[in-house]
């Protein structure tokens, strides 16, 4: 019965994300190893301010631009990380297979959003990072 339930909500959603608009992003990720910058369609959900694209490894991202929540969820794992500039917060990891969360210290250095576009310099575990969403 769960997996019905579940099964159902997940059509629901679907449904209701075909009808939100569909918006082109472009995401840049810089770490300490690699800059990456990758072109995604989206879809946003105006009720929410929130942006939802699909990854080519079929990871899922969830960005909510009024809580600056960065969501990323595929099979293994489940990351989420709240930011507030200036203060330190925790960022969670979920390893899915052993049902073990990890949390990690996070610092965000610089926010700066301006409508749907965000960019978040931020300080995970000593190394820094830049995320960069913009609608284009």
């Amino acid at each position: 019965l769960g997996k019905k339930k579940k099964l159902c909500y997940n059509l629901i959603e679907i449904e209701r994300d075909e009808k939100m608009p569909k918006i082109t992003i472009k995401v840049t990720l810089i770490t300490p190893e690699l800059t990456d910058e990758k072109t995604y369609n989206a879809i946003y959900h105006p009720e929410e301010n929130s942006i939802i694209y699909k990854e080519e490894d079929k990871t899922t991202t969830k960005v909510s631009l009024n809580e600056k929540r960065l969501r990323r969820e595929n099979e293994e794992l489940l990351m989420e990380y709240l930011f507030a500039e200036e203060k330190n917060t925790k960022g969670r990891v979920t390893i899915k297979s052993l049902n073990k969360t990890l949390e990690l210290n996070l610092k965000a250095t610089k926010i700066n959003q301006v409508d749907k576009n965000i960019e978040i310099n931020y300080v995970l575990e000593n190394d820094e990072y830049k995320y960069k969403l913009e609608v284009i």
